[in-house]
């Protein structure tokens, strides 16, 4: 099976988040996930994300994806409101 590759990008950072920063991007290629050295992804902000990722990597028939439903995915932290963008690599 193939997949889509991902590009993921911190796109918003509002109120008092300690684990990501604005402008950090890690991928998902072949179905892994590859994080820059240096970055960090907070697990819970990752947790939230893997059925959205996990449907966007599947090939499917345009307009039928979750990417053609959303393309920014919010961390769950109600108190510090992470913006991530999710778009296909390439």
């Amino acid at each position: 099976m193939t997949f889509k590759n991902l590009k993921i990008s911190v796109v918003k950072v509002e109120g008092p988040c300690s684990r990501m920063k604005e402008g950090v991007t890690f991928y998902v290629r072949n179905a892994c996930l590859e994080i820059p050295p240096d970055e960090k992804i907070c697990i819970f902000a990752l947790g939230s994300m893997l059925q959205p990722i996990s449907g966007a990597i599947v090939k499917n028939q345009p307009g039928e994806g979750i990417l053609d439903l959303l393309e920014e995915w919010q961390c769950p932290d109600p108190a510090a409101k992470v913006v991530f963008r999710i778009e296909e690599e390439g």
